[in-house]
């Protein structure tokens, strides 16, 4: 964090879905390192409990924020413009998760991932960058390793956190001459709430919540690892080593992992 606090001396930052998890783990850190916070979640009573735990000096400022609802974004935007002229590091967060075979998932629930876990990332980039640009800063974008490994059973979400890795790609290219640094973070799965409110199938809900389960990775840790490696320049952060041994293999052995899927698709389709 050192190198963190000492590139943005400012120390100013904006995080979406901060009510838990890893938002709430980036907020925790900051917060010990006496970072002013613009705090949001679309539960505001899990954000003010985050704020009442919070360690440090600076000031916090919470909003109920449903990141994939344009206008209410554009009504934070504006709100938080209020509060602060400066913003160093942008962490686009907030994000659900689900699954469910794609002939059957139902329209209404891939657009609700669409506009979430994408379109919430495009508009924190989108909305906040003429700030970051001013403070030459930082965006964090929140992705995961399936935008990489498209399972089955997960199309919308691999689809949402692809465009999530695509986006903090271009921006990476276009903002490094503007003195702007984009990283993209890439996680398997870890102890976190982002399946509590899916609605997709049974089998792959438990499946994905089981994994999360038995991680030895937790969310403060993923916070420590994202900060430093961001603070350092690094661009893709593949964490934990679970997401690393994926991308590895996706990478040099895809017919072995078109193997597993097979398995994978054989199992939960009951052939």
């Amino acid at each position: 964090m050192k190198e963190l606090n000492s590139k943005y001396p400012n120390k100013t930052a904006f995080i979406t879905g901060a009510g838990s998890g890893l938002g709430a783990a980036f907020a925790t850190l900051l917060a010990k390192n006496g970072w002013t916070l613009h705090l949001s979640d679309i539960n505001f009573d899990s954000l003010e409990e985050v704020k009442s735990k919070l360690t440090g000096e600076s000031a916090i400022f919470l909003y109920q924020l449903d990141v994939g609802n344009k206008l209410a974004y554009e009504k934070v935007v504006e709100e938080l413009g209020k509060n602060t002229s400066k913003l160093d590091l942008l962490i686009n967060n907030a994000g659900i998760g689900d699954a469910e075979l794609f002939q059957d998932y139902k329209l209404d629930q891939w657009e609700r991932m669409i506009r979430i876990n994408l379109l919430g990332t495009y508009y924190g980039s989108h909305y906040f960058l003429p700030l970051i640009e001013r403070q030459r800063g930082m965006i964090v974008n929140v992705g995961s390793a399936a935008g990489f490994m498209n399972a089955p059973g997960m199309s919308a979400y691999n689809v949402a956190k692809a465009g999530v890795y695509s986006l903090a790609e271009t921006l990476h290219h276009e903002l490094k001459s503007k003195g702007v640094h984009v990283s993209v973070v890439t996680p398997t799965f870890f102890q976190t709430n982002i399946m509590s409110d899916a609605s997709g199938s049974e089998k792959f809900v438990h499946f994905a919540q089981k994994q999360m389960k038995y991680s030895t990775t937790n969310a403060e840790e993923m916070a420590q690892v994202v900060l430093t490696a961001s603070a350092k320049g690094k661009f893709h952060i593949i964490h934990p080593k679970e997401a690393r041994r994926a991308f590895f293999f996706k990478k040099w052995f895809p017919k072995m992992l078109n193997k597993q899927f097979e398995k994978m698709i054989a199992k939960f389709s009951g052939n």
